[in-house]
């Protein structure tokens, strides 16, 4: 049986916009975190393609703020 994570094509590209956006301003894993609220184990969990962690609903709300962008920068 395939245990490797299953996420959407869109999914994918917010985490890899947030991680892009987020090395651009210069902001570490854990600065995210803080700035979330959740644990920086979750970050790295989601910035891995091996988890199936996933950025919310109410993430998106505030990582809209914390990277000073649109939601149009985050999704496709």
């Amino acid at each position: 049986m395939d245990k490797k994570p299953h996420a959407t094509e869109t999914e994918i590209y917010l985490i890899e916009r947030v991680k892009k956006l987020r090395l651009e301003r210069g902001i570490s894993q854990a600065q995210l975190a803080h700035l979330l609220d959740v644990s920086t184990g979750f970050i790295g969990h989601v910035e891995s393609s091996k988890d199936r962690a996933k950025y919310n609903l109410n993430m998106l709300v505030k990582l809209k703020t914390i990277l000073d962008c649109e939601y149009g920068d985050l999704l496709p």
